[in-house]
């Protein structure tokens, strides 16, 4: 089964290897082994032997982001970790300087997602002034789109006002994520970790409010960023470009491989808009399993993924 993989972000000097640390010492109390992928921009980990007195295996992706940069060796460290190490959990702590939106489209590679499952996105923020950079501006608002788990730092440094307009401020841009408003870092990761209990907004959203008790059902293939649809069958190919027709514009990205009725090749699908989706033959040594991931937020997961569904054929003539 794929480990549970999470995703620290946020801006930098926020705090996000404070809150590491207390991660990796909830996950060694429960005698979990640890693996972490550690990035820095620079070509020198700094933070990495810090979190390697706590975790089984530090992974340092220096020299880049890891949204570009260093973006093929993600998937080669996930694989090291779970393959090598033996990993129970893997974390991510990105770069104060890595979209995570682009992070997300890595570990939803369908290779990758065998071996990991996309669990939380933790975005740690604090209040930063208006001469931001341009880039560290956009890093935020993505972390801020993309986060479960919005943690509002370093609470003690501000005033009343200027807290409360930047809480608000973040509210609008993500109302899906539970907020948590700290200094230090000071969360109970027992409770940071522990499954959503929330009703959520009453907008359709691809984001899975889960009531029943934990060992009611399996886990969904849920996440608020990426959705992994199971295909069954082959695809109809009429059907199938028909559907393609009806995506709508909050999703930002498809992928993913299944073969065409009567159609003997692998199929590769890539969909990035404003681009044109693309479906090409493929051969691989080590086929994936067949199934489509979207990522996106806001939009009506169900009827997009029944309309998918739709076009199975279980039965190939």
């Amino acid at each position: 089964m794929p480990v549970p993989f999470y995703v620290l972000c946020g801006s930098l000097g926020a705090g996000k290897t404070t809150l590491l640390m207390r991660l990796l010492e909830h996950w060694k109390a429960q005698g979990l082994r640890a693996g972490v992928l550690m990035n820095e921009a620079g070509d020198i980990s700094i933070d990495g032997p810090r979190a390697g007195a706590i975790a089984e295996q530090v992974m340092n992706l220096a020299g880049g982001c890891v949204c570009c940069d260093t973006k093929e060796d993600l998937s080669w460290g996930i694989a090291q970790l779970v393959r090598d190490y033996s990993s129970d959990v893997v974390i991510l702590e990105c770069s104060g300087l890595a979209d995570p939106a682009e992070v997300v489209d890595a570990v939803t590679d369908l290779y990758t997602a065998r071996l990991a499952r996309l669990e939380r996105i933790i975005a740690l923020l604090h209040p930063v002034s208006a001469e931001e950079s341009h880039s560290s501006a956009y890093v935020t608002t993505q972390a801020i789109r993309c986060a479960d788990e919005l943690i509002l730092n370093k609470q003690d440094l501000y005033v009343p006002g200027h807290w409360e307009s930047f809480r608000n401020q973040i509210l609008t841009q993500n109302p899906y994520a539970r907020l948590w408003e700290t200094t230090h870092a000071r969360i109970d990761p027992s409770a940071l970790l522990a499954p959503r209990a929330s009703a959520g907004p009453t907008t359709p959203t691809n984001v899975l409010f889960d009531k029943s008790p934990a060992k009611a059902r399996p886990r969904a293939a849920y996440h608020p960023i990426a959705t992994a649809i199971r295909l069954t069958g082959t695809i109809n190919r009429p059907q199938f470009l028909a559907w393609l027709k009806t995506l709508p514009k909050e999703l930002e990205r498809a992928k993913g491989y299944f073969r065409f009725t009567n159609a003997p090749e692998l199929q590769e699908f890539q969909y990035s808009p404003p681009g044109q989706s693309t479906i090409t033959p493929i051969t691989l040594l080590d086929e994936p399993e067949p199934a489509i991931v979207l990522i996106g937020r806001g939009y009506d997961v169900e009827g997009l993924k029944e309309k998918l569904l739709g076009c199975v054929e279980t039965h190939s003539a």
